[in-house]
């Protein structure tokens, strides 16, 4: 049984995931705190997690990290990538076990699996970092994690994303409709790559399940969706939400030269753009990932379909001002 006096405590408490989950367990009436390089003087506080031990009475009073805290990004610098989702995830858990925190829960990703990779993977199947500097940082991020599991003494779980929608992200919502507005977005393999879209409650679901759950020590999960769709029919809906033609489809070397022009051309305008050749590989992905693990050990299954999803997304863009 999980210590009734301590709390569950969140990384990366004000993005996308991290605020996501405050509000779970808040609505739950279950104690948590969070972290983040800026506090909301509340129960989130300032902290930077590559240096835990500046917030450690924040790790004693917690059973539980989810650490879902990263530098989500296909555009920054290496080192800073490097420091932000390696270092300081081998110190947080390091640190995390010398305070006595029972299980500490890492959000990594399924881009761990390579751009290359093709079909339906399970968690069996091997990593390749064949990919940007986030791929390559989110697989040692999770030796980090694995290391700590193999010496003991505290409880690791891993939990691999699909790609995460919802009100609130930045990722596959905010800046999919800045490169639209700015004639940016285009798509790779003719709009055939696939998009394993994941409702942000359902990962929610999916995460405290895992937190809990005694048959989820020691695993890794795949979070995703039920098969795929085509990257062509995801963002068709951004378009349409701005009213806009497209997506721009084209082959994939055509792609990867418009974005690698595009982007040092926003560089020498002191510009950063998303929309780099390392965006673009990872739309070429003609993966998608099986989810029956965490139905078999977690009793967990997606329930928001992408109609639903969508249109929830929609309306919170709306409220944003994201669509005029």
């Amino acid at each position: 049984m999980m210590n009734e006096t301590r709390k569950t405590l969140i990384t990366g408490a004000q993005g996308f995931i991290g605020r996501a989950l405050m509000q779970h367990y808040r609505a739950a009436a279950q104690a948590v705190h969070g972290v983040d390089l800026q506090g909301d003087g509340g129960d989130v506080y300032t902290g930077d997690i590559a240096e835990p031990e500046s917030w450690s009475d924040l790790l004693a009073a917690s059973h539980t990290v989810i650490h879902t805290a990263a530098l989500v990004s296909n555009a920054r610098d290496d080192a800073e990538m490097w420091r932000v989702n390696v270092l300081a995830t081998s110190r947080l858990i390091a640190a995390a076990r010398r305070h006595g925190v029972r299980r500490f829960v890492h959000i990594s990703s399924i881009v761990v699996y390579g751009n290359a990779a093709r079909g339906e993977l399970d968690e069996t199947c091997p990593v390749h970092a064949d990919g940007g500097s986030y791929v390559r940082t989110k697989i040692a991020a999770e030796h980090s994690v694995l290391s700590a599991h193999a010496e003991g003494g505290i409880e690791v779980v891993i939990v691999r994303p699909g790609d995460v929608y919802g009100p609130g992200c930045r990722v596959w919502v905010d800046v999919p409709l800045q490169l639209i507005r700015t004639h940016q977005f285009l798509l790779p393999a003719h709009g055939e790559g696939r998009f394993r879209p994941i409702y942000i409650d359902d990962l929610v679901r999916g995460i405290a399940l895992a937190a809990t759950s005694a048959s989820a020590c020691g695993q890794i999960f795949n979070l995703s969706c039920h098969g795929a769709v085509s990257t062509r029919e995801f963002f068709r809906h951004h378009h349409q939400w701005l009213r806009r033609p497209g997506p721009l489809c084209l082959p994939t070397l055509a792609a990867l030269a418009l974005a690698q022009s595009n982007f040092q051309v926003q560089s020498w305008l002191g510009r950063h753009s998303e929309a780099s050749p390392a965006s673009v590989q990872q739309l070429t992905s003609m993966a998608w990932f099986s989810i029956s693990k965490a139905a078999t050990r977690l009793g967990w299954t997606p329930q928001v379909g992408l109609a639903e999803g969508l249109q929830r997304t929609r309306a919170w863009a709306e409220t944003q001002g994201l669509l005029d």
